[in-house]
């Protein structure tokens, strides 16, 4: 298989950008009907909207596993090491989320959040993504993310694709299978969770796409995808009660399904198109910043007469702020910090000596 991979070269996948504002964006309306359920009016709109907005993060995690098989085995040149993957990976991650946990960590100093009750645990758990509470509420799913960057680049040092992505899909069942005899409760179920499954969905989709021939899946079979996460959202997944082994089968499997048919995706040519491919840049940041935005938005429901009127012209207007201020952390914050670092990076490795055999990255 390893052979075969590189009869494709690497390209810009711009379908998986507009999945990834797809998937921010639904999030953000799930936690913003979710606080209009603070107004006297109630929640806007019937609930299923927002249960099938938490669907999001299932796109993500598949995203994920196809996007770290991707990368990691590039056109031309040797694949990374798993000392450059984690360097990357953590680069990529941490910078900006270490930002809004030291923001969030102010804001309750300050008191305006109550009930945040911070001690060394939940600030270890915050730094390092560790299972756990942590500052940031978001950042549940980034701990998964670290979970599988920690799995797959220990796999890397077999230096093949093929013999790397089942490895690791293979360490994360046996985690799955065995990880409750873990003594830690906290870390027993994580480990445990056949959310992780839904990374070795997007690995299995990027060996589909990376081997010889032309694997196509029609843009089509998305709709069905869609319409599974709906139907899923109204019958199976109410007030998402159901474990997470429901939720890999009713959300995790048509994430899969809509993935493979957003890999073929032309580069738009729209203004709404190219809309979408910079807010799937701006993804993480979205993700993670309209947090803020929701703090200031339950804070008018309680405080002023915001709570006390129909939602349905705020709703938008809350999540339009998302939008824009997850945008301009991305051009402002992110886009520099992350330059700042790979070109500190490049100078670092410039200067170390070439090993024999290696190629220069």
């Amino acid at each position: 298989m390893a052979g075969d991979v590189m009869s494709r070269q690497h390209r810009e996948l711009y379908g998986l950008q507009i999945l990834r504002a797809i998937a921010a964006l639904a999030v953000v309306v799930r936690h913003t009907l979710d606080m209009s359920e603070g107004s006297e009016a109630g929640r806007l709109g019937p609930y299923w909207i927002a249960t099938s907005g938490g669907a999001g993060v299932d796109l993500f995690f598949v995203i994920s596993g196809f996007i770290m098989v991707y990368v990691s085995f590039p056109f031309g040149r040797l694949p990374d090491s798993p000392k450059d993957f984690i360097i990357k990976r953590a680069t990529r991650i941490y910078p900006i989320y270490w930002i809004c946990s030291a923001a969030i960590a102010a804001i309750s100093a300050v008191g305006f959040l109550h009930s945040k009750h911070i001690d060394s645990y939940t600030i270890l758990n915050s730094v390092l993504l560790l299972p756990g509470d942590k500052l940031v509420f978001v950042a549940w799913t980034l701990s998964y993310e670290v979970y599988f960057y920690a799995i797959f680049s220990i796999c890397l040092a077999l230096g093949r694709l093929g013999p790397t992505s089942l490895a690791a899909m293979l360490l994360m069942v046996v985690g799955i299978a065995f990880g409750g005899q873990i003594p830690n409760p906290t870390f027993a179920k994580f480990v445990s969770s056949p959310l992780v499954l839904e990374f070795c969905f997007g690995i299995v989709l990027a060996l589909l796409f990376c081997a010889g021939g032309k694997w196509r899946v029609p843009q089509a079979l998305s709709i069905p995808g869609f319409l599974a996460i709906i139907v899923a959202s109204i019958f199976t997944m109410q007030h998402d009660a159901a474990p997470d082994a429901t939720r890999v089968i009713m959300w995790g499997i048509p994430a899969a399904l809509i993935v493979a048919a957003f890999l073929n995706v032309d580069r738009p040519q729209s203004r709404l198109g190219r809309a979408a491919v910079l807010l799937g840049d701006a993804s993480y940041a979205l993700y993670l910043t309209h947090i803020f935005v929701m703090l200031g938005y339950g804070w008018l429901i309680k405080a002023t007469f915001v709570g006390g009127v129909s939602q349905v012209p705020f709703v938008p207007a809350i999540i339009s702020i998302c939008i824009i201020v997850g945008v301009l952390t991305h051009l402002l914050m992110e886009k520099p910090i992350l330059e700042f670092i790979r070109k500190t990076l490049k100078r670092q490795r410039s200067r170390e000596p070439l090993e024999v055999g290696s190629l220069p990255s």
